[in-house]
């Protein structure tokens, strides 16, 4: 027993080193970036440094997505409030839980060893792969939940027959609540899970036995969604957080009326962009649905929350490239978990050294792979949010009037002193309201659009510095302009 928790223990220390080191070659919010030009990313710390400050999201600040993020957002910038270097300390504990499940995974068919070389190779792959995008996504973090619902099912499904005791659901229930309050349309693997549920639960004891199911995976999701919603009323802001995270992301964030053609194109474009592991997945899905040693009920299992994944990815609205992330771990639950390739060998210290090769081999992935490599190395004072912040003297206030937040609010190191602190990609007409207002009335003393200038009836400022920032093509294409206000 001591023996087998001390091999636990070596594995998790394996798996935080080996995020740590994937991470700090592949994401944007690692020591060797100068700065997370995603401007998605920059929302995210912005909130959580005012949330650390104190303030309340949805009442004091507006931004879209699940309270649980930008808690989150709120520990790293207690970490480090003026750099990324928080998220990418969360970034690693988050991938390294995600490889140790992985390794989990593996072992029912392999060695300790050769589950952690897989595993790290199928990471290098999922992390040069268009969804990681530049890292700090909502998606990134659900990866660990995704995953230990993905452990759970095979742990019930392929040792034992019917459906999962209650504890197991429960569980479940609480990761699928979790997941809900980061950003509830990444659900859709426990929706095919819960269909999988079902039908056990259905032919075991009918509708009765059905209920049961549902009631303890129920409970267990709506503790983590009752812990924010007594913590919104506490502070006054329930309704706040219903009106941003709710309405307006049902009601307001919709696009065009999309064709199939814009589905099989997105398809195209993720399978295209991120291809290493998404044929991992796939030859791992085909493998599973013909082992024959695996239970029907777990294959099922997997394939119907496989296809819930899939549909909210690629059905639920407009997919972004970095949406079909929380597929990959289909790579690392369903390719790992395959009979270890090595095994032909009959030596021992042969079948070591063609497992070492994966790992070497991720690593040299993630270094030459990763779309994030043109920003490696590079000095912050050479970007255009550490030039603009020169302008903006100690103690001024700073407002984003267009687009996402570009950076300039961290490397200046101001917090937003109004709600609406950027033009978010939703149309809230209160919102837009509010950033005229702040402008036509000269409230901040610092403004700063991007690609296009401020609008000439705000005429109580003036423009006083221009640069030239990375665009989502990773172009420097994108215009920003600076104004002090009169």
């Amino acid at each position: 027993m001591k023996r087998q928790g001390r091999n636990q223990g070596m594995l998790w220390i394996g798996c935080m080193l080996a995020a740590a080191l994937l991470l700090l070659l592949c994401s944007q919010c690692s020591p060797l970036y100068p700065l997370n030009i995603w401007g998605d990313a920059n929302c995210l710390m912005t909130v959580g440094r005012v949330m650390k400050a104190g303030g309340v999201v949805y009442r004091d600040i507006y931004e879209q997505k699940g309270p649980t993020l930008y808690l989150i957002h709120a520990l790293a910038a207690c970490i480090s409030d003026t750099s990324f270097l928080g998220v990418y300390v969360l970034e690693v504990i988050s991938l390294a839980a995600v490889l140790f499940i992985a390794c989990r995974l593996g072992m029912r068919r392999r060695s300790i060893w050769a589950s952690y070389c897989d595993a790290m190779l199928i990471g290098a792959c999922v992390l040069v792969g268009s969804a990681f995008s530049r890292g700090d996504s909502a998606e990134e973090f659900c990866l660990p939940y995704l995953m230990g619902a993905l452990m759970l099912a095979f742990g019930h499904y392929g040792e034992k027959d019917g459906p999962m005791p209650a504890y197991a659901l429960f569980v479940c229930g609480l990761l699928a609540g979790v997941v809900a309050t980061i950003k509830f349309t990444i659900l859709g693997l426990f929706v095919g899970l819960c269909a999988a549920e079902g039908v056990l639960a259905l032919r075991e004891g009918g509708i009765r036995r059905a209920f049961r199911s549902a009631g303890v995976f129920l409970a267990g999701m709506a503790l983590p969604v009752a812990a924010w919603c007594l913590y919104f009323g506490v502070h006054g802001a329930l309704g706040d957080f219903y009106t941003a995270y709710v309405y307006n992301n049902i009601f307001l964030y919709s696009d065009d009326a999309r064709t199939f053609m814009n589905v099989l194109h997105d398809i195209w474009d993720t399978v295209r962009a991120n291809l290493l592991w998404v044929l991992l997945a796939c030859v791992g899905m085909m493998a599973l649905m013909l082992d024959r040693r695996e239970k029907l009920q777990l294959r099922l299992a997997v394939l119907s929350m496989a296809i819930g994944a899939f549909a909210a990815v690629f059905f639920l609205g407009r997919t972004w490239t970095y949406s079909p992330l929380v597929l990959g771990v289909f790579a690392f639950a369903v390719y790992g978990s395959l009979p270890d390739q090595a095994e032909r060998f009959r030596l021992k210290a042969a079948r070591m050294a063609a497992d070492a090769v994966s790992c070497l081999l991720a690593v040299a992935v993630a270094i030459c792979l990763s779309p994030n490599a043109y920003l490696r190395g590079v000095p912050l004072n050479s970007l255009a949010q550490a030039h603009l912040a020169g302008y903006v003297h100690e103690g001024a206030t700073l407002l984003q009037y267009s687009h996402l937040d570009d950076g300039l609010y961290l490397v200046a190191d101001r917090l937003p002193q109004q709600k609406y602190f950027v033009r978010l990609n939703v149309e809230y007409g209160e919102m837009i309201e509010e950033l005229d207002r702040y402008v036509a009335e000269a409230i901040p003393d610092y403004v700063l659009t991007s690609w296009e200038p401020l609008p000439e009836r705000f005429d109580r400022y003036q423009l006083i510095a221009t640069d030239a920032g990375y665009d989502d093509s990773d172009r420097i294409n994108k215009m920003m302009y600076l104004y002090r206000r009169k």
